[in-house]
């Protein structure tokens, strides 16, 4: 149907994190532009993390936030050689599932709803009191789904496996001439994080004006609350918070926009 004919999409991760999940856009006749705003640095020298690996084989749950934390933690796992089949393991979303499938982890609970509060609500179906549930993530983990999972009894470990900086400019000279050039009709960001790291790295001093007519479509309603509170509107947020789902979504919504038109 070429519904997205002409339509230039940013995504704010690098081409390699999206895999093919963003093809069917490329089938639309989209131009995609990947411009990696944070970058993923394994955390190093960690105390927190030695004492949590010494004691893994006490825990009950391993909770998984984000595929970044899968991909951090499956290198730790195999040089620690940890022994993951006596822990039951709960992904937040498909694509965070996706990513434990790929590097061999099996995924025991997966909520219906892809956030934290859907995770909270799956996890409150298990007697909690006194588990253990360690959730290797970023130094931005935590929040919501610490507080929601102590409420319930359990005794959370929370631990940075790696932290999330901004990237740089001189790392991404290509992209931005990109953006100079032809200005994108459709922003994806994929996390709170991509956003504000993507205003600092183009400067943008007035979102309302920088974005006017785009479209804006937020991965998931944490990174859709990040964007509004800069005033902005967002347009697009898929019922699966993952790149797939993102891909529909816009299809989607281009789609429903043109009938009407």
């Amino acid at each position: 149907m070429n519904s997205l004919r002409s339509k230039t999409i940013l995504i704010t991760k690098s081409e390699t994190e999206c895999k093919k999940n963003l093809d069917s856009l490329r089938h639309e006749n989209a131009e995609l532009i990947f411009c990696p705003t944070i970058k993923i640095l394994p955390a190093t020298n960690s105390p927190e993390l030695d004492d949590a690996l010494r004691m893994f084989s006490q825990f009950d749950y391993l909770v998984f936030t984000s595929a970044n934390a899968v991909e951090i933690f499956s290198d730790i796992a195999t040089k620690k050689r940890l022994n993951l089949s006596k822990v039951k393991v709960a992904a937040v979303g498909k694509s965070t599932a996706d990513e434990c499938e790929s590097v061999g982890i099996r995924v025991d609970i997966l909520p219906d709803g892809f956030s934290s509060k859907g995770l909270i609500d799956k996890l409150s179906e298990f007697d909690l009191t006194d588990r253990k549930i360690f959730i290797p993530g970023s130094s931005l983990t935590g929040g919501e789904l610490n507080l929601g999972l102590s409420e319930l009894g359990a005794q959370v470990y929370s631990v940075p496996v790696y932290d999330v900086v901004p990237n740089d400019l001189n790392n991404l000279k290509n992209e931005h001439k990109k953006i100079q050039k032809k200005h994108p009709n459709v922003f994806v960001f994929t996390s709170p994080s991509s956003f504000n790291n993507f205003l600092k790295i183009m400067n943008v001093a007035d979102p309302d004006k920088y974005f006017g007519t785009s479209t804006i479509c937020a991965i998931g309603t944490t990174t859709e609350s990040a964007i509004r509170e800069k005033g902005l509107a967002v347009h697009i947020v898929p019922k699966t918070f993952s790149l797939q789902g993102i891909s529909e979504a816009i299809i989607k919504y281009f789609q429903i926009t043109a009938n009407i038109a």
